[in-house]
């Protein structure tokens, strides 16, 4: 199963949004009773664009982003791999060559470099990267080459690139969410106006039906 971040909506905007749409299946029923009254027909044809509006939104704002964490840990675990054979070939040199500093700087397991926060993560593999650029002339017969180190940086790059996803999707739902707010208030403008205008319909059954409809029912 997906796991998934959702701004919903609360419970109260759920239960007005279901009056809504009982309002328009009354409304699209009696048609031929409001059409003549133009301020009513234009308050509602608003208020069908905002509803729309409002459900388009809702789809919108339930984003899948168990694929995002995914790649983020696809791509953390590639940068690691990447890294970690080219940590042990420059500790191997160090230790060769004495160089205690350097060999403390690279002494990495896998667990190491996987370990701790994204960006953590992301630094420790860097600081494999920089180690073994800076004596790369030293580590052909360790088997570190430019091409490898170019591979490794290439999935520090591609690793960066997915650390704030995340975040990125959830600022995106809250703008979502202060537009959804936007729809229900300009749709609740418009039933006030349909409100105000009933008085000036003399089907009795659709008034009735439509001050039915227009109870919020709370669940």
């Amino acid at each position: 199963r997906f796991s998934r971040i959702s701004y919903d909506l609360d419970t109260k905007k759920l239960n007005k949004l279901t009056m809504y749409l009982a309002v328009e299946g009354i409304c699209d029923a009696s048609n031929t009773v409001w059409q003549g009254l133009q301020a009513f027909a234009d308050a509602y044809t608003d208020l069908k664009s905002h509803v729309t509006n409002i459900q388009t939104f809702l789809q919108s704002q339930t984003q899948d982003v168990s694929g995002i964490a995914q790649d983020k840990q696809a791509a953390r675990q590639a940068m690691c791999a990447a890294a970690l054979p080219i940590a042990k070939a420059v500790h191997a040199y160090a230790v060769k060559a004495k160089n205690n500093t350097l060999a403390t700087s690279v002494d990495f397991s896998m667990s190491d470099l996987m370990g701790g926060r994204d960006v953590q993560s992301a630094e420790r593999c860097q600081n494999v990267s920089a180690a073994a650029n800076t004596n790369i002339a030293n580590l052909a017969s360790y088997g570190v080459t430019a091409a490898k180190l170019t591979a490794l940086n290439g999935a520090i790059g591609a690793y960066n690139l997915l650390i704030s996803k995340p975040r990125d999707t959830r600022a995106q739902g809250k703008t979502i969410t202060g537009n959804v707010q936007a729809e229900f208030d300009a749709a609740d403008v418009d039933l006030g106006i349909m409100d105000d205008l009933t008085g000036q319909i003399t089907n009795a059954k659709f008034v009735s039906d439509y001050k039915n409809a227009r109870t919020i029912v709370d669940t």
